[in-house]
């Protein structure tokens, strides 16, 4: 049985017009951001109090601020609703062998 990655832990997100919603990490960021190639495809499960968990896609995208380094971060390619608040998660889903035939 394979063991789920450590959660994205949404400290801040942002509407992009035309593209999404950009969800920055809380430190630390999880180890599979900086694993996975940008721009990659993923499938995600967003938690947030009071709610159940809403399936989303994302794609894996890197931004920077003034002189400040890049910063890996989750681009939602569905809204999910307005705003998300900081100390939700996003659950990267796993995907078994056999959904990819």
């Amino acid at each position: 049985m394979p063991v789920s990655p450590p959660a994205f832990v949404i400290a801040r997100s942002l509407r992009v017009p035309g593209l999404g919603l950009l969800v920055l990490p809380a430190a630390p960021a999880p180890a599979w951001l900086a694993t996975l190639a940008l721009h990659t495809a993923l499938a995600l499960r967003l938690h947030r109090p009071g709610q159940p968990p809403l399936p989303l896609p994302a794609t894996l995208e890197e931004v920077a601020h003034g002189n400040e380094p890049p910063v890996r971060a989750l681009l939602l390619d569905a809204d999910p609703g307005g705003p998300l608040p900081a100390g939700a998660w996003l659950a990267l889903e796993i995907i078994q062998p056999e959904q990819l035939l």
